[in-house]
């Protein structure tokens, strides 16, 4: 096993346990929320604030790793932040206690959540294809569905749920230590203006943003709909489970179909998958039936989880890598804070079938944005090869004189 080889298993190890803890994370937080008596506004509105830091902070964090190279440092401090995050969140039960909670964990889960990513692929080099990256992230699925399907039905204790999360997040700081530093980059970087010159991520980044503003409705409000329809701790751990089952087997036929047809092609399946997502979960009655439209995580999720990083870290050049990424969460992000607080409002004063279609709605703009930006792509392309057979044809002709 060679360096490289060695630093792709530790950074899977350390994916285990971060996602495990944040697997306990998103799933429960919510609903310990709701069982602490807040309404789904403000439990909306507790989510946006955590969004809306993670939108800030994700910027700050992706600029300073690509002017300094400390990206391991970064991840490590954030897994050290996010366990102290859920230590507190056990102890919550007032709205001011649970945004100060938001606080921490809005500035905490970018540093995890963004630069990742970026290690793997850096890590990866050359070879960070769909399927090598795919293989990175299945042992992050690997713990979320341990966290969401093992764990509850061992411990009933919603704080106690919390308390697992952080050690998780400690525990992944093992592995981190193995990771060597990241050379510096230096006067290389560039920054945002730079990043955003480039059409394609430009482009993809406003429709990421519209297939972002229906990601609470369909994951974190999903929680909550579950315990309004009655459904106990246990069966909500098997709805979040589910995700990483599908993701489990998901990701590497979405690595293979990368490598294979390209992340343009795996992208489109994405945005196609989510307004389905929505719309199927605004005709669930019974909390069983939850279950049916989770097959859509397969595109929503594990399609966008490989082929988005390796699309938009393949725009730019090493000194503005994590720059790209931070925007990209960052545009996922700020579609999360606007519909956290749209689809709490939705849930609350008109029901949750209207919000899973507003959800929809919201995304179905994200598909067609993204379908008239690859068309231009495509035309750009048929041009500058066009101009390139021009070029060589006249350098054929001059040769032969």
């Amino acid at each position: 096993m060679n360096g490289r080889q060695r630093e792709l298993w530790l950074l899977r190890a350390a994916c285990f346990f971060q996602i495990f803890s944040f697997g306990i994370q998103w799933s429960f937080s919510g609903v310990w929320m709701r069982d602490q008596g807040l309404g789904e506004s403000l439990i909306g509105a507790v989510w946006s604030t955590s969004i809306f830091l993670w939108f800030l902070t994700g910027l700050v964090w992706g600029r300073v790793a690509d002017r300094t190279g400390r990206t391991r440092d970064i991840v490590r401090a954030g897994c050290v932040l996010q366990a102290v995050a859920l230590v507190y969140l056990s102890f919550c039960s007032t709205p001011a206690s649970f945004f100060v909670y938001a606080v921490i964990a809005g500035i905490s889960q970018p540093m995890v959540t963004t630069l990742m990513p970026l290690l793997v692929v850096t890590v990866l080099g050359s070879r960070a294809r769909g399927r090598s990256y795919a293989s990175y992230r299945v042992f992050g699925s690997i713990g979320y569905i341990l966290a969401n399907l093992v764990v509850p039905r061992l411990v009933a204790d919603t704080p106690t749920l919390f308390w697992a999360g952080a050690a998780s997040q400690l525990l992944a700081l093992l592995p981190l230590i193995g990771i060597g530093a990241a050379p510096r980059p230096g006067r290389r970087s560039l920054g945002v203006g730079a990043v955003l010159a480039r059409p394609q991520l430009a482009g993809f980044l406003m429709a990421i943003f519209f297939f972002a503003l229906a990601l609470p409705a369909v994951f974190t409000f999903t929680t909550v709909y579950a315990r309004e329809l009655d459904a106990d701790t246990a069966f909500i751990g098997l709805l979040m489970a589910s995700q990483g089952l599908v993701a489990l087997v998901g990701l590497p036929l979405i690595g293979w179909g990368v490598d294979r047809f390209g992340t343009r092609a795996l992208l489109l399946t994405a945005f196609i998958a989510m307004p389905l997502r929505a719309l199927a979960l605004s005709f669930v009655t019974g909390y069983r039936w939850l279950l049916v439209p989770q097959v859509f995580h397969f595109f929503t999720w594990a399609g966008l989880e490989v082929s988005g990083v390796l699309f938009v870290t393949g725009l730019v050049g090493p000194g503005g890598k994590a720059t790209a990424q931070s925007m990209y969460m960052g545009a996922q992000v700020l579609g999360q804070f606007l519909g956290a607080a749209a689809g709490g409002y939705a849930a609350e004063h008109f029901g949750y079938v209207i919000m899973y279609r507003l959800a929809s709605l919201l995304s179905v703009v994200g598909l067609v944005i993204h379908l008239v930006v690859q068309l231009r792509i495509r035309k750009a392309e048929k041009r500058r090869r066009a101009g390139q057979a021009v070029r060589q044809s006249k350098d054929q002709t001059e040769g032969n004189r």
